[in-house]
């Protein structure tokens, strides 16, 4: 190592070995070095993903874009679909990594409210890929814990944090002293009191964020954070006592009372699946499952507008937007819940194609319940450009498009270009996966909206047909269905509960966005609207 490197030069497998015995005394000098290596071709698949690795994680560090961009472009020479898929997960998940480390660099520069962010989304979709079904369980157990957290980040950095806590679940149930996810859960519980317009929820959400970050804590015991993150979790607590007249918050807030669940077993069945499930619309029941947030209490809380027709047409259309969701959310129960044939099935003569079809009222269920789910995110997209003021027609209004300054989207309208509300940023995110086909990654245990779009225009406008085994069950004389997209009824039943968990997530973004923004209001000396409004009631008349 006498000399300048060349900088088109190779390193050697010894050479590696060499360099990982300066680690970690000496990484500013081992990244510089790597960092002028143009190939890693002649290296093993195991040294390739160190030199890579080295150049991500020691850069990031360091503070170096360059040298985490020197990893970006070597993880990109190296041939994905060659490795087996242990090797091929940790590829993606340090190509997932170094998109996430050099947007943390960026944002540190002030970016942090740029909406558009290349390096996020290609973060999101290298740890969707990491998380395929063939790829993730080959992984060494930490990579997967770290994948779902990392993922799980990016989503809470985007505005959807909501979602996010499936993939910090997801890793505390695979290792529940995994304190890097313990303590992004509990910055995550803190982002979400930050919008809730509902003190009591809020204050709830904070006992959790602070119970969430005092485990975390203990991170710095195993090392398996940084100390810098381990301080900012202690930041973040801090931040949280200060809001308790009496710090740190009582044990009270999260012991709950009793509620009732309905009158008759069946009733009280569907109001257990939903809390499971986390369908309420209730902020309560992304902290808990007890009986206290099987309740759809979420609302738009107090508008100001000088035109009382603007109110008025804001809360009749989120009127509709919740009935709605709980018609899809009661039918999805039904479809999932079938007890015996259907007195509606009975005498209805059906020919048997002989590839396992369930032709049932209940499987119908499903698929209404998915279109019905999916139809709201239009919906949504109406409130937005009416809320907003985007002055888009509404003919042509979408869910994926409103953003933009026409259908076709090219450039972002001015109301929503770097605009300081995280939940409203989250929406447009959301509205990423249903348009953007580079994020759609097959068997990734993050169901993109693309992949449930394309099921949804199956469902509405072609056929779909649910059977017992599914695509990999037997065909009889080998003879298949060409015109019917087939799936197995687990499957459509997983999905469509995949579509209504992102409904729920669209309208609690929305709500918080809206309230976010009446808070930005100037207070006014009258009332916002002379008119006053209760609850409707739900009896029909």
């Amino acid at each position: 190592m006498n000399g300048t490197p060349d900088p088109t030069s190779r390193l050697t497998s010894l050479e590696v070995e060499s360099l990982q015995a300066l680690l970690p005394e000496h990484r500013e000098e081992v990244v510089d070095r790597v960092s002028m290596v143009d190939s890693i071709a002649n290296l093993s698949t195991t040294d390739q993903l160190r030199v890579i690795g080295w150049l991500v994680d020691h850069g990031s560090d360091l503070g170096s874009r360059i040298a985490i961009s020197a990893g970006i472009d070597l993880a990109k020479t190296v041939d994905s679909d060659s490795l087996d898929a242990e090797h091929r997960g940790m590829l993606q998940y340090r190509l997932g990594t170094a998109y996430s480390n050099r947007m943390s660099l960026q944002a540190k520069r002030g970016d942090e409210w740029n909406w558009e962010n290349n390096d996020l989304e290609h973060a999101i979709r290298h740890f969707r890929r990491t998380i395929q079904e063939d790829t993730v369980d080959e992984l060494a157990p930490l990579e997967q814990w770290r994948s779902f957290t990392n993922l799980g980040n990016l989503y809470s950095t985007t505005g959807r944090f909501v979602e996010a806590f499936d993939f910090w679940n997801e890793a505390l149930i695979q290792q529940p002293y995994f304190f890097p996810a313990r303590g992004q859960r509990g910055i995550g519980f803190y982002t979400y009191s930050q919008y809730d317009h509902d003190g009591k929820h809020r204050a709830v959400l904070l006992k959790k964020a602070y119970d969430q970050l005092e485990v975390a804590k203990m991170d710095r015991l195993v090392g398996l954070s940084p100390e810098k993150t381990v301080q900012q979790f202690e930041r973040y607590q801090a931040r949280i006592s200060s809001e308790f007249e009496s710090p740190p918050p009582s044990d009270g807030l999260l012991e709950f009372e009793n509620n009732d669940l309905g009158d008759s077993s069946e009733e009280r069945a569907y109001r257990r699946w939903c809390l499971r499930h986390r369908l309420f619309l209730n902020t309560l029941n992304d902290v808990t499952s007890e009986p206290v947030a099987a309740q759809d209490t979420l609302h738009l809380g107090q508008l100001q507008d000088t035109r009382q027709e603007r109110i008025v047409t804001c809360l009749g259309l989120w009127n509709h937007l919740v009935e709605e969701y709980v018609t899809a959310r009661h039918l999805l129960y039904q479809g999932s819940h079938p007890d015996g044939t259907h007195y509606a099935d009975r005498d209805v003569y059906l020919t048997n194609t002989l590839d396992y079809p369930i032709h049932s009222v209940q499987g119908e269920y499903l698929k209404i319940s998915l279109r019905t789910a999916y139809s709201i995110f239009d919906k949504i997209a109406q409130f937005i450009n009416y809320y907003f003021e985007c002055g888009r027609d509404t003919g042509e209004v979408q869910f994926s498009d409103i953003w933009f300054q026409n259908r076709h989207g090219s450039g972002l309208q001015e109301q929503f270009s770097s605009r300081e509300n995280l939940p409203l940023r989250g929406l447009y995110w959301l509205s990423k996966d249903f348009n953007n086909d580079s994020l759609l990654i097959e068997n990734s245990l993050d169901l993109a909206g693309r992949e449930l779009a394309e099921l949804r225009n199956g469902v509405e406008h072609r056929y779909v047909k649910l059977t017992e085994w599914g695509l990999s069950g037997r065909r009889a004389n080998g003879l298949t269905d060409e015109l019917a997209t087939t799936m197995s009824r687990d499957e459509f039943e997983r999905k469509a509960l995949t579509m209504l968990r992102k409904t729920r997530a669209a309208l609690i973004y929305l709500t918080l966005a809206v309230y976010h923004e009446e808070r930005q209001k100037p207070e006014r000396t009258s009332p916002a609207m002379p008119l006053q409004f209760g609850p409707l009631g739900n009896a029909l008349q």
